[in-house]
């Protein structure tokens, strides 16, 4: 298991600092995925990402960006998206974005399968923690 500020989501984070656009759009669309394998630097995309089929209304949440604290004050920034299941699934990995479809990754993790029922929900939480 694995989850990275991928390559793609450190140009982000320069690009935004420098007031750089509109590439640099704030990363708030979260996505999710079903299929297999170990998160990598260089990903650009999620492993089989949910975009059409059982999930019922289905599109990336779009998100409000917030400030958090991990140890310092404001130190992180997170993005919270929920999505529920209009069939079972089972949901491997995840991903925050720039864009609601396409776009750039900021940050992907793969974790073991988290199984869904019908109707069943799962919340999201991406932090990125500048330590």
């Amino acid at each position: 298991m694995a989850t990275l500020l991928v390559n793609a989501g450190q140009a982000i984070c320069s690009g935004r600092f420098i007031g750089a656009t509109p590439s640099q759009a704030e990363p708030k669309n979260i996505g999710i995925g079903s299929g297999a394998g170990t998160t990598g630097a260089t990903d650009t995309t999620l492993f089989t990402e949910y975009t059409t089929g059982t999930w019922a209304g289905y599109a990336r949440t779009a998100n409000a960006g917030t400030q958090v604290t991990g140890t310092n004050p404001n130190d992180t920034y997170q993005v919270q998206g929920t999505f529920t299941a209009g069939a079972a699934q089972t949901v491997t990995n995840a991903g925050c974005f720039d864009a609601a479809s396409a776009g750039n990754m900021l940050v992907k993790g793969d974790f073991t399968g988290v199984v869904l029922a019908n109707g069943d929900s799962i919340q999201i939480t991406i932090k990125l923690r500048f330590a």
